[in-house]
């Protein structure tokens, strides 16, 4: 794909100078010229549309993913907020197993740091790479 900061080509004759010259021109060599000038330019054209359809895409599923990831991480909040709650409230009791209720809030927390670490560095990271 060619760069947009490069010395454009020659300028565009117009279409009336090109017949002219293609009228004169009895071995076919000005009409090659301007045919592999067309086929170089329309594929730099369609190279740069796929990649501009790629970089779409690309941020369509990452959309797509950020929106599940924030989904499971607000479930697990939940989970240990209702967890909390219930035990806040009495109507679950873990003193018979006293190092059940730290282990699960931990374990979760956990989960729920190491899920933001993951999105961080897989959403954030630059596309070029």
């Amino acid at each position: 794909m060619s760069d947009n900061t490069e010395k454009p080509s020659e300028p565009l004759p117009k279409p009336a100078d090109i017949l002219a010259e293609i009228r004169s021109d009895r071995g076919g060599v000005i009409e090659s010229r301007y045919a592999r000038r067309f086929n170089r330019e329309s594929m730099d054209a369609q190279e740069g549309y796929e990649h501009l359809r790629g970089l779409r895409d690309h941020y369509k599923h990452k959309s797509l993913w950020s929106k599940f990831l924030m989904g499971a991480m607000a479930f697990m909040i939940g989970y240990q907020s209702y967890l909390l709650f219930k035990v806040g409230t009495k109507s679950w009791d873990f003193s018979e197993y006293e190092w059940l209720l730290p282990a699960l809030l931990v374990q979760n927390l956990a989960q729920v740091i190491g899920l933001a670490v993951f999105v961080v560095k897989a959403l954030f990271k630059d596309i070029k790479r």
